[in-house]
């Protein structure tokens, strides 16, 4: 991999959610795009960005169902309230997956195999 195509690194602060508590704020009164870019997690359910009824995906060997573990956002998404922003005219966006994409980490603990899953907008 040469540094062209490397992304830019992002430090995670990682703060454990109470329980009973949101990693952000999401509901009928939070619109979908206010939190864009600063979506990503570990653990607790999937934010789905399609609906509720998408599956978790099955583990590779076992076909038994995978763990979520994270979802990594578009980080650099292009709205006035996601402090990692960049200008989306601007050509210099790199953690932008599709359009305001995710991906979702799941992992097996019984073989040890790891599932991507993606969703855009």
């Amino acid at each position: 991999m040469n540094n062209k195509d490397k992304l830019p690194e992002f430090r995670v602060i990682l703060e454990r959610v109470v329980e009973d508590e949101e990693a952000y704020p999401t509901g009928d009164d939070t619109p979908h795009y206010e939190y864009q870019g600063r979506r990503t997690k570990l653990g607790g359910r999937p934010d789905w960005m399609q609906g509720n009824d998408f599956a978790c995906p099955s583990c590779p060997h076992c076909g038994k169902d995978a763990t979520f573990v994270a979802q990594i956002d578009s980080v650099e998404h292009d709205w006035d309230s996601n402090p990692h922003r960049i200008d989306s005219l601007s050509n210099e966006q790199k953690w932008m997956f599709g359009d305001v994409g995710m991906i979702y980490a799941f992992f097996c603990f019984d073989c040890l195999e790891p599932v991507a899953v993606f969703e855009c907008g």
